[in-house]
């Protein structure tokens, strides 16, 4: 494909963004523990998708066809779709919400480029190298146009807008396409990008999860025409900037997102599937929860940074608007529950961390708003029934890139994962080859684990902890 000419020098940004992604990807899949942590990324991922069937919005959780090509890892059988797969994909990870992401970004690079590489390389028949080189892509991609781009505009949710470019330059590789190509691909993408409310998000409505379902989609879609030769247009970048963004894409973040080294070992995993704002504030309960009974809490207070300052519902009223909420979030880790499972068996456990979330209050502290997107600072201060004052803070989550987890705790919290009830038969085979397979294995053998209707209610054995991996070596063909 022709690349189009670009006349404004801030016009000249994705070009040169899109190629460091490129170099930085193959440099990290050149090296072992390079690969070792793409494949994380993949289990971590497959794991969240994997884990929502069962538990999708209505449309989402049709069934598919069991010769599809394509699978749906959150609904049985598959797809000659592929732009299908990856709505479904990407809108059942965040129904798990345990993924990674970029903080500097503001957003899941991954969620878009997995979804789409997973999606095209089984349309296509391609390898497991195939698809781990294009979700390396693409989560560069996403991350560099996260950091070039800043935060949203106040009202507006991050998936669906930039992710729409991750997962266009992860269907892109697929298709074979070099730098200059993925560049006029992903650039085509960022004209149809999201700009979807923030506010569904917090008060649990379904339409959260059409944004990285369409968004997704529609990356992926661009992409295929991309490659049948659907012609290149104008820069897109300053348009995403001014509609969806606080700044237009100027050079302020360009030093950031044009780093040559790979950005990928800066993300981070959650411990526990809700939204990272809210992680902070768990950790600080959790903390406290060693010592403190939670029957002896009589209020919480939250301090916090103004993003993270929205997620004050007391009294959440689905499962997306709990993994939305820091007073349920802060509750469940002062009783020590999971607080991001879906709805409870017949206890009461959700029952007492519903209780207590109502004794819980969020509240933004200007001070705090610049260790944000370096840290999502939260200070938690807990008055007990005797009146004794308990005082903790965290600016980091274990599985911050500061506070990083272990192999053996990352695979811990797939296997978790693999525990929701309707989780296929086959998810940790799948999980397995993932983590161990030669990259010369087909894609679909693979996923083919997972792509029949019998849902396994107690989960499956752990999957293999991702060691050292297939190969140590530098040598690209070799993994």
């Amino acid at each position: 494909m022709t690349a189009h000419r670009r006349s404004d020098a801030r016009d000249d940004v994705l070009p040169a963004l899109v190629a460091g992604a490129v170099q930085a990807a193959d440099a990290l899949l050149a090296t072992g523990p390079g690969q070792v942590l793409v494949r994380q990324v993949a289990t971590r991922l497959t794991a969240n998708a994997v884990a929502a069937r069962g538990h999708l919005p209505a449309g989402l959780d049709t069934a598919g066809d069991p010769d599809g090509r394509c699978t749906l890892l959150a609904a049985p059988g598959g797809t000659d779709e592929p732009a299908r797969a990856a709505a479904v994909t990407a809108a059942a990870i965040t129904v798990s919400q345990c993924d990674e992401g970029l903080r500097e970004s503001r957003g899941h690079p991954g969620l878009h480029a997995y979804a789409a590489a997973l999606a095209t390389t089984e349309a296509d028949d391609r390898s497991l190298r195939v698809f781990l080189r294009a979700l390396a892509v693409g989560w560069e991609v996403g991350a560099r146009l996260g950091l070039l781009l800043g935060a949203p505009r106040p009202g507006v949710h991050p998936h669906g807008g930039w992710g729409t470019g991750a997962a266009a330059a992860a269907a892109g590789i697929v298709a074979g396409q070099d730098a200059a190509g993925v560049t006029d691909t992903v650039n085509l993408a960022l004209t149809v990008a999201l700009a979807g409310p923030e506010a569904d998000t917090r008060r649990g409505r379904a339409a959260h999860y059409l944004l990285p379902a369409l968004g997704t989609a529609h990356g992926v879609t661009v992409a295929r025409l991309a490659a049948a030769g659907f012609p290149a247009t104008d820069p897109a970048l300053p348009h995403l900037g001014r509609t969806a963004h606080q700044t237009t894409p100027d050079g302020a973040g360009a030093d950031a997102a044009l780093q040559a080294r790979p950005l990928l070992p800066d993300a981070y995993f959650k411990p526990v599937g809700v939204c990272a704002h809210t992680l902070t504030g768990w950790t600080v309960a959790r903390a406290m929860a060693r010592d403190l009974p939670a029957d002896e809490v009589a209020t919480v207070t939250v301090d916090t940074y103004a993003g993270a300052a929205l997620l004050a519902q007391r009294r959440p009223v689905s499962r997306l608007a709990r993994q939305f909420s820091i007073p349920w979030v802060v509750a469940c880790g002062l009783l020590g529950t999971d607080p991001g499972t879906p709805d409870a068996p017949a206890d009461d456990r959700q029952a007492r961390a519903a209780r207590l979330a109502e004794r819980v209050t969020v509240r933004h502290d200007p001070g705090l708003d610049q260790g944000y997107p370096a840290g999502r600072p939260a200070v938690v201060e807990v008055t007990t029934r005797s009146g004794a004052r308990l005082t903790g803070r965290a600016r980091f989550h274990h599985g911050d890139r500061e506070d990083p987890m272990t192999a053996d705790e990352l695979a811990a919290v797939d296997t978790t994962l693999l525990r929701t009830p309707g989780t296929p038969a086959g998810a940790a085979d799948l999980l397995h080859g993932l983590t161990r397979a030669p990259g010369a294995t087909r894609l679909r053998d693979l996923t083919a684990l997972v792509r029949g209707g019998a849902p396994n209610p107690n989960g499956g054995p752990p999957p293999v902890p991702a060691g050292p991996g297939p190969s140590g070596r530098k040598d690209m063909t070799s993994w």
